[in-house]
């Protein structure tokens, strides 16, 4: 989709007035490199998708991410509500960016379906992010970019996802499982031990840029590429959430001679890392999105004559008075499981940080028989 055919698209719904609409701020930004009418309407684009995001919407399809905004052919919006006006409230430029800051008056859409809003937060385990390619980050001496990225995108989760854990190393697929696309090696380990369900991995695929000769660093700012594929795992289904490719370019900033620490705020500050930061955010959102619709899934601890004990607690978003089925779970061979319901219904009585007890909800639940291995899965 044309950029000013994506404004225009956003204003289509424009209202004559608009007593019970919401205004949304939001920030957007783009390289200077590209020419100062171009930076300011892919800015003015980022900030306006951002405002529908806050409002609601969800970004469904986004192909790929160039100069720190969308693009590919195809980006599809699903809207919760009407962008119905837009005000720009500050425009500036920083280390080579446009920045404008952006109110938006949006209209709620009750025709539109809600999406899926769940309190569960299963437990994310995010694993090393290595450079695909060590030797581009030769200029700069950048080698130790996948740590500071994998440190960058496990601040940034916040309180988006329940992060508990961040690995050293990085998870491969398991080749010796048939199954597709398989289950990640300690994904079950990870699991019932650390309270990770789910497992977040990924490779930095590309940081390359064109060497040149001191000609073009002198008179012409130099472009460098970055491209993250992340993988979003179920480890306890072995099912993927979410495989997506995120790309962005952005002027390279530094000398060419210079070393740089990627650790450091004045990185992060560069055009260059701006970019990336922007990057991680949209990858941020399709994480949350991605593991919205999810059902939660305890593992019972004990029983007791007060009731069952089970490893999800309030930092997985787990209340009084949620409803667990009993599910009879049996490990066929490594990765494969049957299950069958057993019509059990389990009541939430009390919620700790890290674990829940849950007594009997119906005459079935009084009788029934746990074994070891038998999962609770929200109603």
């Amino acid at each position: 989709m044309p950029r000013k055919a994506l404004v225009t698209a956003l204003l289509l719904s424009l209202l004559p007035f608009a007593a019970q609409a919401d205004w949304y701020q939001a920030d957007g930004s783009a390289p200077l490199s590209l020419g100062v009418e171009t930076a300011r309407q892919q800015a003015l684009e980022q900030a306006l998708a951002d405002t529908l995001l806050q409002a609601g919407a969800s970004l469904t399809t986004v192909q790929s991410v160039t100069n720190g905004m969308f693009s590919g052919q195809q980006l599809d919006i699903a809207a919760q509500g009407e962008l119905m006006d837009y005000v720009i409230l500050d425009e500036r430029r920083s280390q080579g960016r446009l920045w404008l800051t952006v109110r938006a008056d949006i209209w709620p859409n009750e025709n539109v379906q809600p999406q899926c809003v769940g309190r569960y937060r299963p437990g994310l385990a995010l694993t090393a992010l290595a450079l695909q390619h060590p030797e581009q980050g030769q200029i700069g001496q950048i080698y130790e970019l996948g740590n500071a990225v994998t440190h960058r995108l496990a601040q940034r989760l916040g309180n988006s996802v329940n992060l508990m854990t961040q690995l050293p190393h990085q998870l491969t697929t398991d080749p010796r499982l048939p199954r597709n696309p398989g289950l990640r090696q300690g994904g079950d380990i990870l699991s019932h031990r650390q309270q990770s369900r789910l497992l977040l991995s990924g490779v930095i695929e590309d940081i390359s840029m064109n060497d040149g000769n001191w000609v073009d660093w002198r008179f012409k700012e130099q472009a460098r590429q970055f491209r993250l594929s992340l993988t979003l795992e179920d480890g306890l289904t072995g099912e993927t959430l979410l495989q997506q490719r995120y790309q962005a370019q952005s002027p390279w900033t530094f000398k060419r001679h210079a070393k740089v620490n990627v650790h450091e705020q004045g990185f992060w500050q560069s055009a260059y890392g701006q970019a990336v930061d922007q990057l991680l955010a949209r990858a941020i959102r399709d994480l949350v999105q991605a593991q919205s619709c999810m059902k939660a899934v305890g593992h019972i601890l004990q029983q007791s004559e007060e009731g069952i004990l089970m490893d999800l607690g309030r930092q997985a978003g787990i209340q009084v008075g949620d409803r667990f089925t009993l599910v009879h779970r049996r490990q066929l061979q490594p990765g494969y499981y049957s299950e069958t319901s057993a019509q059990a219904q389990f009541v939430v009585s009390q919620s700790h940080p890290d674990y829940s007890l849950l007594t009997p909800a119906d005459g079935a639940a009084r009788q029934v028989r746990i074994t070891p291995g038998d999962i609770l899965t929200q109603r």
